[in-house]
């Protein structure tokens, strides 16, 4: 059987949950929770074989993925929610997913792309920040139409305008910013810092790791939980992340997969 969940079974589920082994399906439970819908799979006796959520507002298919036992069907579910939600036919679904789930649903999934390996890092030692540096400014609602084109230069997909309640920092030049970096989660709860970019013509001068300390910095004060996800090709970044104090807890996969007709 395969239905939508009611709050209290979403209750029931965010209690037990690991949320660095489900880090973006613990986002759909909390953060996410307003728009974002859950369809789960149940045995005959009512026993939950697992969950599809999706995520509305995104400029992609935003989905996420719990499977809670091996024998969850992820093609059957997408199938429902794609008549129930409307879905285009053949579009392209995205998600994050652990390691150890990815081998149980990579037979179930039509890639449209390869998988792209993904670390979780979160902020362990906090004695190798460094100090606040100057040159990065706390940016405010002036600062928003800079903000939004310099995501579209960076090619930030996940970026929503509902971030801009977040806090963000920047290096500003001549001509207006030329780094800057956000949060996609700030709550007591976790932070997850993002939308992180420096303009290209300004690279390789420390301004990146500038910003990522003072996300992290401000990050710490209001949880101790920051993390970060960054890719695992992207050697050069893994290496700032780790000289000011993160280190990797949880290899992921980020997924592009067709929703079938």
């Amino acid at each position: 059987m395969i239905r939508k969940l009611t709050p209290e079974e979403l209750d029931a589920i965010l209690a037990s949950l690991d949320r660095e082994r489900h880090f973006l399906y613990y986002s759909y439970l909390t953060s996410r929770k307003q728009n974002t819908v859950h369809y789960g799979q149940f045995t005959e006796q009512g026993e939950l074989l697992g969950v599809l959520a999706f995520l509305t507002g995104l400029p992609f298919h935003a989905f996420s993925v719990f499977p809670a036992q091996k024998s969850f069907d992820f093609r059957a579910v997408l199938a429902f929610m794609k008549e129930q939600l409307d879905l285009p036919v053949e579009a392209i679904g995205n998600f994050i997913v652990h390691e150890q789930d990815m081998a149980d649903l990579c037979d179930q999934i039509a890639f449209s792309t390869p998988p792209e390996k993904l670390l979780l890092m979160k902020h362990i030692h906090h004695q190798m920040l460094p100090s606040a540096d100057p040159r990065v400014l706390r940016l405010g609602p002036a600062d928003f139409g800079q903000i939004e084109s310099m995501m579209k230069k960076l090619g930030t997909m996940a970026f929503t305008k509902e971030e801009l309640d977040h806090p963000f920092f920047g290096v500003a030049g001549k001509e207006g910013l030329i780094a800057v970096g956000g949060y996609h989660i700030y709550s007591e709860d976790y932070v997850e810092l993002g939308n992180i970019g420096t303009d290209a013509a300004f690279r390789r001068q420390g301004l990146g790791k500038m910003v990522c300390a003072e996300l992290t910095r401000a990050g710490a004060a209001v949880s101790p939980n920051v993390y970060l996800n960054v890719f695992e090709e992207n050697e050069a970044a893994i290496r700032l992340y780790q000289s000011i104090g993160y280190e990797n807890v949880a290899n992921q996969y980020i997924i592009q997969f067709v929703i079938p007709a």
